[in-house]
């Protein structure tokens, strides 16, 4: 059995006063000391309202339970900025670059990408390939949280949580359309996007607001791929390799919203339906340029996502439930040069059901709340170059959560929150007649404390346990092979049917200061406590070198995290300028396990990112911005093979200007410099010392954009 967590008697106690505090709280709530019976409770008629409008805004991030920073539509449009990609690298606490495989990697306390928990309206997306965030456009986004500290309802990852909300239902009539251009390698890539808000039926009546639709499109194609140069020297003979990947891709997206009231209860549908079709390339060439491996691909994805908010009001709080769910579906086909096949047909879902009960005393918070969630993969898979033939693919995670968490108004000012959450796992997964499950509970509790310093300044102490569910994918006991040369670099991938949750403690000690014109800045110090690490490990089985994520032991991790952001008030050529920035020091180390006293295999030592920008005004003129991604080298070292991924910076530009109530114009450029990925590794292979080298290179992205406001 997989450890399961052992509450303390100290942790029972929390638990209980969260309960108690949960039921005796709303009885103050509803009767303050001047109320009689049957009068309105003046606490009560306040109830929510002005806390959460106070919650969700980027320069009141001081009153979150736990470290939270929320930007919401008004922000978003003074950064004047393309994607929504761009956003995340402008807020405080992210750091944002292009990962190893091309993907956009997001890193909190700069801990590795799979650390930090990226949800679309609250929900994990279905499907291995995450929406293309870095060309879906800014105007599509609501607001974005960022959840820094885990707490009994914000859980589920060490690093911490980005929930990117989605445009919704406006009363006010707005239509919008805009279009792109992406220049990469020379070739022109177009996209459209539209949008239209407003009521439906009679908007004139205040004492019965009408119902509220959105509904946008997005079309876009874009090109993706790299170019890698590849050196093996083994019994001193150099081997040098060039590879050429390019992948053409076609995205559209449909996203209707609705929203309005039943009686005195609020409703929202949300949903967006997507496809995308690819094709592409790959090329391995030998030095004087001969093909030694060729493939050619192509897949064809579609998806739907649908969800539902309800929230009514009580007289002890507010109930809000929402029912979500979303399907991916794509066909995958690789013919490779030597007439050989790889193809998988792929499926995936997840259905979550969330409800929460929140009430109040003053601007003290109580909550309660469930969560239910079932993801499940299925598919086949097919490689014609191995003798496994065709084999059927299943894996499910299916998780129930119920948590509580209340605060406490202590001496000196200081706010406590306890919580405590608890969850049940089951992870099931079969290839053909092989299956495998497990079950497992684990107990979260959580303590968030926040003492003014003084009326611009606080501290943070916070500890919570959480635990981080493998991939549904990554249970599947099947092998999807690499592309050109197998190589301890370019290894085979192989599934693990008894991959277990990785859990893990943390310890986040800060101090945050607000200052003037929004601006804010944060240090902390934070401990990452985790067992059962989830890491990717590299061996050779049956001639070829694969790679598969495992449970390698435990590890700490130590940090130090600081954040800014401030006008440039005091400079004259940039007084409208607004400098973000945010660096994260960390020592990572293996305390048990075959790497013992080895770094986290790929956890980069340190991390930062730095912007420049001039917004958006509602009054027109020129806007732009300067910014720059430093990820710091990582090891790659684990028994038996020696490696390093080395240092990387990369720097984006945009530059623009934008007419009241007319539109804009935005011209930017991606990746300035094509900044490689360099990954380096040693080992002996046949009795051979071999050591290789390649560095990844993704072309410069250039792109030019025009918005009309209907």
């Amino acid at each position: 059995m997989p450890r399961a967590a052992k509450t303390k008697p100290l942790l029972h106690l929390m638990w209980v006063l969260g309960c108690l505090g949960a039921v005796v709280t709303p009885v103050h709530a509803q009767m303050g000391p001047e109320d009689g019976p049957g009068e309105p409770s003046a606490a009560r008629q306040s109830l929510r309202e002005v806390v959460i409008t106070a919650r969700r805004s980027i320069e009141e991030r001081f009153q979150a339970t736990g470290s939270l920073v929320v930007i919401d539509r008004q922000d978003i449009e003074q950064m004047g900025v393309d994607s929504t990609v761009d956003v995340l690298k402008q807020l405080p606490g992210l750091q944002v670059t292009t990962g190893a495989s091309g993907n956009v990697e997001i890193r909190m306390r700069g801990l590795d990408g799979s650390a930090t928990r990226v949800l679309i309206d609250g929900q994990r997306s279905a499907g291995r390939a995450q929406l293309p965030i870095d060309q879906l456009p800014a105007d599509l986004i609501e607001r974005i949280e960022i959840v820094r500290s885990p707490s009994a309802e914000f859980s589920g990852s060490s690093g911490g949580t980005v929930n990117i909300v989605l445009r919704q239902a406006f009363v006010q009539r707005t239509a919008m359309i805009r279009l792109t251009d992406t220049i990469t390698w020379g070739e022109h890539r177009p996209r459209l996007w539209a949008m239209r808000t407003g009521p439906l039926g009679d908007d004139k009546n205040p004492a019965q607001p009408p119902w509220s639709f959105f509904t946008g499109v997005w079309l876009a194609q874009s090109i993706n791929g790299f170019d890698q140069e590849r050196e093996s020297i083994s019994s001193g003979v150099l081997t040098e390799r060039t590879v050429r990947s390019r992948t053409n891709r076609e995205d559209w997206m449909l996203i209707p919203r609705l929203s309005g009231r039943i009686g005195r209860d609020q409703v929202a549908l949300r949903g967006n339906l997507s496809g995308s079709s690819s094709s592409g390339d790959y090329r391995q060439r030998n030095a004087s340029g001969g093909l030694i491996n060729s493939e050619t691909y192509s897949s064809h994805r579609s998806s739907w996502q649908l969800g539902g908010d309800w929230t009514r009001r009580l007289p002890l709080g507010k109930l809000e439930t929402s029912l979500s769910g979303n399907r991916q579906s794509d066909e995958a086909d690789r013919q490779r040069g030597a007439g050989s096949t790889f193809r998988e047909d792929r499926s995936e879902s997840t259905w979550q059901l969330r409800s929460k009960l929140t009430g109040s005393r003053e601007s003290l918070l109580w909550m309660t709340g469930f969560e239910h969630e079932v993801r499940q993969a299925s598919g086949s898979s097919l490689d014609t170059a191995s003798s496994a033939g065709l084999e059927r693919l299943d894996s499910r995670i299916e998780r129930s959560a119920i948590w509580g968490q209340n605060e406490w108004a202590l001496p000196y000012k200081t706010t406590l929150t306890l919580g405590l959450r608890h969850e049940s796992v089951q992870l099931r997964s079969q290839v053909n007649d092989n299956a495998a499950r497990q079950s497992m509970d684990f107990w979260q509790p959580s303590l968030h404390t926040r003492t003014p310093l003084s009326e611009t300044a606080q501290w943070r102490f916070n500890i919570a346990r959480t635990t981080r569910q493998p991939s549904v994918w990554d249970l599947l006991d099947r092998t999807v092979p690499s592309q050109g040369d197998n190589s301890a670099i370019n290894a085979d991938r192989v599934g693990n049917a008894q991959l277990r949750p990785e859990v893990t403690q943390t310890f986040d000690l800060g101090v945050e200061q607000r200052l003037p014109g929004q601006g804010q800045r944060g240090l902390t110090v934070f401990v990452r406590q985790v067992d059962d690490v989830i890491a990717t490990q590299t061996f050779e089985q049956a001639g070829r070198w694969v790679d598969q994520r495992r449970n390698i032991g435990s590890a700490r991790t130590v940090g130090l995290e600081a954040d800014l952001k401030r006008p440039l008030a005091s400079s004259s050529w940039a007084r409208d300028w607004m400098l973000t920035a945010t660096a994260t020091v960390l020592q990572s180390r293996m305390t048990s396990g075959a790497r013992e006293g080895m770094a986290i295999p790929g956890q980069a030592s340190y991390t930062a990112n730095l912007s420049a920008a001039r917004p958006m005004r509602r009054s027109g003129g020129t806007f732009g911005g300067l910014a720059a991604n430093l990820t710091g080298p990582a090891s790659l070292t684990i028994p038996g093979i020696s490696g390093r991924e080395s240092s990387r910076i990369t720097f984006d530009a945009h530059i623009g200007h934008s007419v009241p109530r007319v539109g804009f114009w935005r011209v930017g450029l991606y990746n300035i410099g094509d900044a490689p990925m360099q990954r380096s590794r040693s080992y002996v292979s046949g009795g051979a010392s071999v050591t290789e080298l390649n560095r990844t290179f993704y072309a410069p992205r250039i792109y030019a954009s025009v918005g009309l406001q209907l």
